[in-house]
């Protein structure tokens, strides 16, 4: 089965740039390639990609968002699901409110 087909989610294809803070202190830079209400792709350089990411290591997401003129800065928890060549992929397991509501502007 393929991972989008594993996904509960319909991605959107969403360019932000992410930080992703691992529960070991690093921080690795990139921008989101897609995001849902679930998850996000982050692409980033390769040697971060190289870094020991393990399935299901906990991170935090901060991802700036725009809102008509206005710029937003949020945080998001979630975990590693996968990673390869091209970034990582990570499941969201708590969004707040601005994400949510930025999220499903998306979708209309």
């Amino acid at each position: 089965m393929s991972s989008s087909n594993r996904r509960k989610y319909e991605r959107r294809l969403i360019h932000k740039f992410a930080l992703l803070k691992l529960a070991n202190g690093i921080t690795i830079e990139g921008q989101t390639r897609d995001m849902s209400i679930g998850g996000a792709f982050i692409e980033c350089a390769q040697d971060d990609i190289d870094l020991d990411l393990t399935e299901g290591d906990e991170c935090t997401i901060s991802m700036v968002l725009e809102e008509g003129d206005e710029e937003l800065t949020t945080e998001i928890y979630g975990n590693i699901s996968h990673h390869d060549s091209q970034g990582i992929g990570c499941n969201f397991l708590k969004i707040n409110l601005v994400y949510y509501q930025f999220i499903s502007e998306q979708y209309d």
